[in-house]
């Protein structure tokens, strides 16, 4: 716009130019009148830059606060209509869950004692620092604390399992197995039954994760 403007003036400046080469007093009328224009135009211009600038800082403003209110809704009210239905399913998993992490201890309190397995401690594998992120909204955080618990449950599980394991069954399957637990490399091989009750006795010996847990309390002392 403000070229177009440019481009007008000059035109007029030059045939201002020639008019006062033939007629001094016309010209100066001209140049006078020419001059005044220019200042109208200028102020046009600045005036419509002005207005465009303040629409599209509006449009900004109004964009973000269109925004932010998305957000606030969101922040308040997470959940989606799709989600909202698969509630009850997966947080309805909490009470089975309930009843086999009380099942679990039980057996894990008292049968490890009889057997002299060495317990597992929970504090290894029940863990919840990802609710402490603050980019999380309550929601977010509600889910990780529930996640959390599960699959740490189930990691726990895991090692009571393998510890019983391999204190009643340490053999190896025939076929790969894939991400087994902790004590699972410790067993015999499949086929390995000339030596199979001898490293089956040394195996009931769990001094090595006893050794593994003093050397834990060793360092967190020294720390």
């Amino acid at each position: 716009m403000i070229d177009k403007i440019k481009k007008d003036l000059n035109k007029r400046l030059q045939k201002a130019q020639k008019s006062l080469r033939a007629n001094k007093e016309v010209g100066i009328k001209k140049l006078e009148q020419l001059g005044d224009e220019v200042m109208e135009a200028f102020d046009r211009a600045i005036n419509s830059d002005f207005r465009i600038n303040i629409l599209k800082e509006l449009k900004t403003k109004r964009n973000q606060l269109r925004k932010w209110k998305i957000s606030w809704v969101k922040t308040i009210f997470p959940i989606r209509l799709k989600y909202l239905l698969s509630a009850p399913f997966i947080y309805g998993m909490i009470i089975p869950g309930i009843i086999f992490h009380i099942g679990l201890e039980i057996y894990h309190q008292i049968c490890f004692r009889i057997y002299g397995i060495p317990r597992v401690k929970p504090s290894d594998y029940f863990v919840y620092d990802r609710r402490l992120l603050p980019y999380l909204n309550w929601f977010e955080k509600l889910n990780c604390i529930y996640c959390s618990y599960f699959n740490n449950l189930l990691r726990y599980a895991t090692e009571i399992a393998g510890r019983t394991e391999r204190f009643w069954c340490p053999i190896k399957y025939a076929s790969r197995v894939n991400k087994p637990h902790s004590q699972y490399d410790k067993f015999v091989d499949y086929l390995d039954a000339q030596t199979f009750r001898e490293k089956w006795k040394k195996l009931r010996n769990f001094s090595d994760i006893e050794q593994c847990n003093s050397a834990k309390k060793k360092h967190l002392k020294s720390e």
